[in-house]
């Protein structure tokens, strides 16, 4: 099977006064040549994005898909994070958008959305993503593969078949 995901990046605003976003993990690891990291992180996490956002964007060569999701502090405002995966341009983005958004409620219906977690598990995400199979994280397994083929036969039936003839 064909690498799909050249890269997922989790990247961070903290709730905290005078933050900035940051780039927490990438898998593969950026090498330090390749870091644009200011043009990577405000693709990832644009101002004025907002949790529950779903931002597609091309960037360089490829297509980029970021969720954007809080997760609460007991005290202060909430961070606010996004999960990105930066996908060859020929793949269909709808379905990831869809997955990846159901995979955050997952983790957070289970008490998995926390950024160690996140960070922990970065390179499992990265290979359920690419290879389309289920991941196991902290003893729940979340079956990205059932994802996958759910979406794409709801993606398949929402599309008509056209018959005929255009002239």
């Amino acid at each position: 099977m064909t690498m799909v995901l050249q890269q997922s990046i989790i990247c961070k605003l903290g709730g905290h006064v005078n933050s900035n976003p940051e780039l927490l993990i990438s898998f593969p690891p950026l090498e330090e040549t390749e870091i644009n990291s200011k043009q990577l992180i405000f693709n990832c996490l644009p101002t004025g994005c907002k949790s529950g956002d779903i931002i597609k964007k091309r960037y360089e060569d490829d297509n980029l898909i970021s969720f954007i999701f809080s997760i609460e502090k007991m005290n202060g405002r909430d961070d606010l994070f996004s999960f990105s995966i930066l996908l060859d341009k020929r793949v269909n983005t709808e379905i990831y958008s869809a997955i990846i958004e159901e995979f955050i409620q997952i983790l957070k219906i289970n008490g998995l959305l926390t950024e160690k977690i996140l960070i922990n598990y970065q390179n499992v995400i990265y290979e359920g993503f690419n290879e389309e199979k289920d991941v196991e994280i902290e003893g729940i397994n979340i079956e990205l593969s059932k994802f996958f083929e759910k979406t794409r036969n709801k993606l398949k039936k929402e599309k008509p078949d056209l018959k005929g003839h255009f002239f």
